[in-house]
């Protein structure tokens, strides 16, 4: 079981980099020649390779700007996941050497030495691919901000727009072990695969004590770069914002200390508090969990209910499945009639999901809550959020 990602240049074939995850070995050279071998065959015939199925294997190719060709070989892994990969992909490819690097290839060899920044990133979107001996569906490239749901946000979204307006930034973030926390309406504007891969970016400096990296937005910004700047406030604590030529990192390091001082034991409680619903929520006892998802803005939160004490059994595995499986439609409104609700029932739990405007709730019940009262309890769930402004959903 592995996943792999070959890069190579569309007219010549000479390979830019392979990324590897899993236990499976990786892909022999004469593979890699193979692969890209076929797919420039078939252009020369006038047809689209985009991918094929094996006995236990998926790949898929796929052409960027006429100058780079991505392979991706997933065991499992399905067509449209290792799609959505390669894109992936080239976007941290883009967000590390700008796309002018990539469309126009000076020196292949300077290439192939600039787009290690990009290997952090890349192995990182892998992991979250990378099953190995697990059966359930994972979160992997699901295109959304992962949120923390927290009594205290509506006080740090007021800190950190004030320290976003001493930065003279309009793209400021606070992140909790990789989810957001708070975030600047101008952060909620940018691309939700920006926000991903700056994400991952801090994630792959998180031994470091501050950070300062230029970076090309691949939607907003892709030929001019922007500064990534972010300052550790306490472990697994950041605070991240995009910037220009000021100020320098000294003195954002500087306005940071001074700046969160007064919320570190805040910060503190909301990253040691598990995954769970903010006691001010008085959920029924037989909602076991639920993910909640924007779609709009392009944010999720999922998380448990701490009052419900009887199953040990963690609701995120069957929330993900119920939402890969059925509540993406309600999400993508890509069914022939729209539909705002759907519902599974088994011997052991029930989920129901909800759309109501740009917001998608799947909540998961115990088997015992009566199926015809599921619906009520999600809008009442939906609305008790969404109502609560210490939140800031």
């Amino acid at each position: 079981m592995g996943i792999h990602v070959v890069a190579v240049t569309s007219s010549s074939g000479l390979p830019l980099f392979t990324r590897h995850r899993g236990a499976s070995e990786q892909l022999e050279f004469s593979v890699i020649g193979s692969l890209n071998g076929v797919h420039m065959f078939s252009k020369s015939q006038k047809v689209i390779l985009d991918n094929t199925q094996t006995q236990d294997s998926s790949i898929v190719w796929k052409d960027f700007e006429d100058s780079v060709t991505l392979i991706a070989v997933g065991s499992p892994a399905s067509e449209g996941t290792l799609k959505e990969l390669v894109q992936a992909v080239f976007q941290a490819m883009v967000l590390s050497v700008g796309l002018e690097e990539i469309k126009v290839i000076r020196s292949v060899e300077r290439l192939k030495r600039d787009l290690r920044t990009c290997y952090p990133i890349i192995d990182r979107l892998l992991e979250c691919l990378d099953t190995g001996e697990r059966t359930s569906v994972r979160t992997p490239l699901l295109p959304l901000a992962e949120v923390v749901l927290h009594e205290e946000n509506s006080v740090l979204q007021a800190r950190l727009d004030s320290f976003a307006e001493t930065l003279e930034t309009l793209f400021a973030c606070l992140l909790l072990d990789g989810c957001i926390a708070v975030a600047t309406p101008g952060w909620w504007e940018l691309a939700v695969e920006e926000r991903k891969l700056l994400g991952l970016v801090v994630a792959a400096n998180a031994n470091t004590t501050s950070i300062d990296i230029p970076v090309f937005l691949p939607c907003k910004s892709p030929s001019v770069p922007f500064r990534l700047v972010g300052v550790c406030l306490l472990s697994g604590v950041w605070v991240c914002g995009l910037c220009g030529p000021t100020p320098d990192l000294v003195t954002v390091e500087q306005l940071a200390a001074g700046w969160w001082r007064r919320s570190l034991p805040t910060l503190s409680s909301a990253l040691h508090a598990p995954a769970t619903l903010p006691a001010s929520l008085q959920l029924h006892q037989g909602i076991q969990g639920l993910l909640l998802v924007h779609c709009e803005v392009g944010k999720f939160v999922l998380c448990h209910n701490s009052a419900n004490k009887k199953d040990s059994r963690p609701p995120s595995d069957v929330l993900r499945n119920f939402y890969y499986h059925t509540a993406i439609h309600l999400h993508k409104q890509d069914l022939p009639q729209k539909v705002l609700e759907s519902y599974w029932c088994s011997e052991y739990h029930k989920v129901h999901a909800l759309r109501s405007g740009s917001n998608l709730l799947c909540v998961l019940y115990s088997s015992a809550v009566p199926t015809h009262t599921m619906r009520l309890m999600t809008q009442q769930t939906l609305q008790a959020i969404v109502a609560d402004k210490q939140l800031c959903w």
